[in-house]
């Protein structure tokens, strides 16, 4: 079970991850290719970390077959193995190959300090404490407003001039954001 310079080892269990037994002679396959099974990873991915839970799968997987099948025990069942181990260790290769690495340590920092949305939070939250201070009249102008009214429109149905609409209203905005601002100073 040696592979390179180190020893690695799969954890040889009797029972698969659902509880099922595995079959010894599958086990024994296992044992017996793992040389083999190590070299064909080293070779493939320059990485041996995922050897011992690869063969770990591939003894599960074949013992399962080999159950439903009715095969019977037997010693030569190294081939098949070796066959599933090197399927298993092409999938994963592929399913490696597709990560897409997206830059250092750098750029991810870069990323995570975008504030861009506190300051979108604190916007809304301002614009709330604003809504809640307006006098009934200007919040009535606000909500013709949002929904797209024209100066003109809002005027007529209040009965005053543009002009006078549109400076009472920006002046209590203008009123309550001074105080605001010297609240949180």
């Amino acid at each position: 079970m040696a592979c390179a310079e180190r020893i690695l080892a799969w954890w040889d269990r009797e029972l698969d991850h659902a509880g099922r037994p595995i079959r010894p002679d599958v086990r024994l396959a296992g044992h017996e290719i793992w040389e083999q099974a190590c070299q064909r990873t080293r070779v493939l991915l320059a990485d041996q970390s995922p050897d011992a839970e690869l063969m770990e799968n591939t003894v599960a997987q074949v013992s399962r077959y080999l159950d439903r099948i009715g095969a019977p025990l037997s010693t030569r069942k190294h081939g098949l193995v070796l066959v599933a181990f090197w399927r298993a260790l092409r999938r994963y290769a592929a399913k490696s190959s597709r990560l897409e690495l997206v830059g250092g340590a750098g750029e991810l920092s870069q990323r995570a300090a975008d504030n861009d949305w506190v300051r979108q939070v604190d916007a809304r939250l301002d614009f709330e404490k604003i809504v809640r201070q307006l006098s009934e009249r200007n919040a009535a102008v606000l909500a013709l407003r949002a929904a797209e009214f024209e100066w003109k429109e809002i005027a007529q149905l209040i009965g005053v001039s543009v002009a006078a609409i549109r400076n009472s209203f920006w002046r209590e905005i203008e009123k309550i954001r001074c105080g605001i601002d010297r609240c949180e100073r």
